[in-house]
């Protein structure tokens, strides 16, 4: 392919914003000539699926899609597929989530629940939180613990959070930035039983720090009325089949298997890029727009932008243990609870079924164990997959959710993949990042994605933000 005369628009990842900026950019541009590539064979990035030769299908961990509370993006989910073809989970159905915490499993809420202590620490808990309400708080930092504090107060914050950020993180407390509060939900704290909290909840101040200990049955006080869709056959894998097809039939040319080799610039513009698939071609595509999904890391030293003296802190490394049970976990109505105790290297475990009734098939029942070795202090590139496996099985027998099962399937998938760190360090680090870029005044690139801004993580968030961005786009 030699694309060096007719002028496109590029966008850099195959993943959800990527392909959901190009839906938008083909219908603002009937006709202009759209581009994706991504370095990997498969479209979806981590939203994607892994399929096993003995038929078995596994999201990567739990995903289902959010709406964006904006019609403009959320609307697209029903062109790519039919509403029929969806489960669509509204009000307190749409995110069934629990935690185990203080050696028990909670299936009501995801929320740490301050009431399975005993007694008299509760009352000290109640006195913390009620002393710390008077008072007049000012935040404006950047520290996780700073913001718990104002929330909480500082006995509870010391003696419950800051136990919890070490135990995911392993990493000093006020070393952590205030965005992990918004990535594992500890913005709230469970005190009271269900008749004292509706009286309470009347209160936004009380509701904005306590949450509602019964989230199936929460009052209806949001204040949006946001959806959580998912396919109806099972694996987003069969999403993205279709939202490939979609695109294509809209003459959108998508390149997998395909990696920058070399950006050329005029100044201030974007002119050429040089793209390279598997098998070693070359393909020279001349830019009317760069759309960059793709990340800060790899768009930074295609700029020649210094970056060199950033030192990240590394994130906790993903293991994903699939396993199939032949019958359902013991998880209530659960889609997925998060471990927060110490000991255990399980960050969250997906009943795929609960979302998706016909995951796995009869008889067979999917469930994924997000696993971080090193927090029990196991180094994944030199522990066998039956160890890990072992561990994790021996992790969910602990917390209840296996019995009496069989295991039909398991395998476990060492992606190299991390979570990624949410430390002050890389907070500041990635500011930096994006000012070096910003000072480049490059005027026909965009960044989309995860931290494209200060707190971007989750897909409602990063799409509203692209879609905002690209609607600036003017071609002349």
């Amino acid at each position: 392919m030699n694309n060096s005369i007719q002028k496109y628009i590029v966008i850099a990842g195959a993943g959800m914003t990527g392909m959901m900026s190009a839906l938008k950019l083909r219908k603002m541009y009937p006709h202009f000539p759209i581009l994706i590539f991504d370095k990997s064979d498969q479209p979806g990035g981590m939203y994607g699926s892994i399929s096993y030769k003995e038929g078995h299908i596994f999201d990567f961990g739990m995903h289902v899609i959010y709406e964006s509370c904006n019609s403009e993006v959320d609307d697209l989910y029903l062109e790519i597929l039919n509403r029929e073809e969806w489960h669509i989970y509204p009000g307190n159905e749409k995110d069934i989530a629990g935690l185990f915490f203080n050696g028990k499993l909670q299936e009501y809420s995801h929320y740490v629940d301050l009431r399975s202590f005993p007694k008299e620490q509760q009352l000290q808990y109640f006195g913390g939180f009620f002393d710390n309400l008077g008072k007049n708080h000012q935040f404006n930092s950047i520290k996780a613990m700073d913001f718990l504090r104002s929330q909480f107060g500082e006995y509870i914050s010391d003696k419950i959070h800051s136990k919890i950020l070490f135990n995911l993180y392993h990493k000093e407390p006020e070393d952590i930035n205030v965005f992990a509060i918004k990535a594992t939900a500890l913005e709230r704290i469970i005190l009271f039983d269900k008749e004292i909290m509706l009286d309470l909840m009347k209160s936004d101040i009380l509701r904005s720090k306590i949450a509602f200990p019964d989230q199936i049955n929460l009052p209806p006080y949001r204040t949006n009325t946001q959806k959580a869709l998912y396919p109806k056959k099972f694996g987003m894998s069969y999403f993205f089949d279709r939202f490939t097809k979609l695109l294509k039939d809209l003459n959108i040319e998508i390149l997998n298997g395909t990696s920058l080799k070399h950006l050329h610039r005029d100044k201030s513009r974007i002119t050429q890029l040089e793209l390279c698939d598997r098998e070693g071609k070359t393909h020279d595509i001349s830019v009317e727009r760069l759309i960059w999904t793709a990340g800060w890391h790899s768009l930074a030293p295609s700029l020649n932008v210094n970056i060199s003296d950033l030192k990240m802190d590394k994130g906790q490394r993903i293991v994903y243990i699939n396993l199939v049970l032949d019958k359902p976990p013991v998880m209530g109505k659960l889609y997925y609870f998060y471990c927060y105790d110490k000991g255990f290297a399980t960050f969250r475990v997906t009943n795929y079924s609960n979302y998706c009734p016909g995951a796995g098939g009869k008889g067979n029942y999917p469930v994924c164990v997000e696993f971080w070795p090193s927090r029990i202090g196991l180094d994944p590139d030199k522990t066998s997959e039956e160890q890990l496996i072992k561990a994790a099985l021996d992790e969910i027998k602990h917390f209840g959710i296996i019995k009496d099962h069989q295991i039909i399937f398991s395998k476990a998938e060492n992606i190299k993949s991390e979570f990624p760190m949410p430390s002050n360090l890389n907070f500041n680090n990635f500011r930096e990042l994006r000012n070096r870029v910003a000072q480049e005044n490059i005027i026909n690139l965009i960044v989309s994605g995860v931290m494209a801004e200060d707190g971007l993580f989750f897909l409602p968030d990063i799409l509203n933000d692209a879609f905002k961005k690209i609607s600036t786009i003017r071609l002349d």
